[in-house]
C-alpha cells in the first residue's frame, strides 16, 4: 500500500492537474487493482486528487508569503536581537533608578 500511495503521488505531480479527469481515471485504474470495488476506487482517486490540489494551493500560498516577506522592509533577525538587547538594557537602567529612589 505504501508503494501505491507513492506511485499515485508521483502521477499527480507528473500530470500537474492539466487534465484532472484523466488523472482521476488513471488513479482509479491503479486503485482498482488493489480494490475490486470500482466505486470505492473512484472515491479514493477523487480524494487523492482533492488532497493534491489542496497541497498545490498550500504550496502556492507558502510561496506567496515567502515572496512578500522577502520583498518587504521588515527588520531581519539581527536587528530584532539588537532591539531586544537595547530594551532589556533600558529596562535594567529604569529598574536600577527606581531602586535608588526608594
Amino acid at each position: 500500500m505504501k508503494d501505491l500511495i507513492k506511485n499515485l503521488l508521483a502521477i499527480g505531480v507528473t500530470v500537474g492537474f492539466s487534465d484532472r479527469e484523466a488523472f482521476v481515471a488513471k488513479v482509479s485504474g491503479m486503485i482498482s487493482d488493489y480494490q475490486k470495488d470500482p466505486a470505492q476506487a473512484d472515491k479514493w482517486a477523487k480524494a487523492i486528487a482533492h488532497y493534491l490540489e489542496e497541497t498545490k494551493d498550500d504550496y502556492r500560498m507558502q510561496r506567496a508569503v515567502e515572496n512578500s516577506i522577502t520583498n518587504s522592509h521588515l527588520p531581519d533577525k539581527r536587528s530584532i536581537e539588537d532591539l531586544t538587547k537595547a530594551i532589556l538594557h533600558l529596562s535594567q537602567i529604569l529598574n536600577d533608578k527606581r531602586g535608588n529612589n526608594v
